[in-house]
């Protein structure tokens, strides 16, 4: 029995996409041939993977299988660009995903300083949802997250910089303003939750619980968008304390200090794969941002 590097990309696309039809559109694929992958993967197997119903849910089966699908393609992905970049005559390229916030207070000064002091070295930059860049990191689609991370991450190996706070906030535009300031928690249930991307509940499931929060999420990636729809009153978002007190857009925006769940700690910093060595660029880049953040 071999389990096919095509069936576990489908798999884990519906893992990540959380669904079928999502997982088709990111793949180029059309949903029937996503389903008979993901067929293809319990036949083989003789065990069920995915538990149909209202939402994705995996068996214990699929979680395992998902795991084996991000190392695999990973290290595909990785041979694959090592390989493209020797047959171009270049050996060293930094592979970066970083945060929204991250990049709108500290982009352009860490490419500046990098370039200046690695000219020759190659930069593949990329600004994601903090969710996403762990899942890039992971698959091994980028070498190095910049952004928020989980405290306890024990498939990778972590470079604290700071801490912060999340905070949610809403605009004084939104019907419901005065029962949400007063903490009001049965108004957050009526209005949506403006975020850049959360987790698939399968994988996170306390996410699942922060999603009940609200009548519905509403997945904007870009932050100046995000915060143009805070400020309408179009719904809340959880948003980071220094773009609270520095982004023009989030002046008349108000933080929720009476909901229980109004504040978000969090560690940020620089993240990769525990079972993988940096390569120079990598090393050369978390060097830099040591100097940075004086560790």
């Amino acid at each position: 029995m071999r389990l096919e590097n095509s069936e576990l990309r489908a798999f884990r696309a519906v893992v990540e996409e959380g669904g079928f039809r999502r997982a088709a559109e990111a793949l180029h694929l059309s949903q029937s041939a996503v389903s008979q992958a993901v067929a293809g993967l319990e036949a083989k197997l003789e065990a069920p993977l995915i538990l149909r119903g209202k939402s994705l849910a995996l068996t214990d089966a699929g979680r395992r299988v998902f795991e084996h699908a991000v190392d695999v393609l990973g290290r595909e992905q990785q041979t694959l660009e090592e390989i493209a970049q020797l047959k171009q005559g270049k050996r060293e390229t930094l592979s970066l995903a970083l945060s929204a916030s991250l990049n709108y207070f500290h982009g352009q000064e860490l490419v500046s300083a990098y370039y200046r002091q690695s000219p020759h070295v190659t930069m593949r930059v990329q600004e994601l949802p903090s969710r996403s860049i762990i899942y890039a990191v992971l698959g091994g689609d980028v070498e190095l997250g910049l952004g928020p991370f989980q405290k306890h991450m024990s498939a990778f190996a972590t470079v604290p910089l700071y801490q912060d706070t999340r905070h949610l906030v809403v605009s004084a535009r939104h019907p419901a303003f005065e029962h949400m300031v007063a903490g009001d928690e049965s108004a957050l249930k009526r209005t949506p939750l403006i975020s850049s991307a959360l987790d698939n509940p399968e994988m996170r499931p306390s996410i699942q619980r922060l999603r009940d929060r609200f009548s519905t999420v509403w997945e904007v990636t870009g932050l100046s968008l995000r915060i143009h729809m805070v400020a309408e009153g179009m719904g809340v978002s959880f948003l980071d304390r220094r773009l609270l007190r520095e982004h023009p857009g989030c002046r008349d925006l108000h933080i929720m200090d009476d909901v229980s769940f109004g504040r978000i700690d969090k560690h940020v910093g620089l993240y990769h794969r525990a079972d993988r060595t940096l390569s120079d660029s990598a090393r050369q880049f978390v060097a830099l941002c040591a100097r940075r953040w004086k560790l």
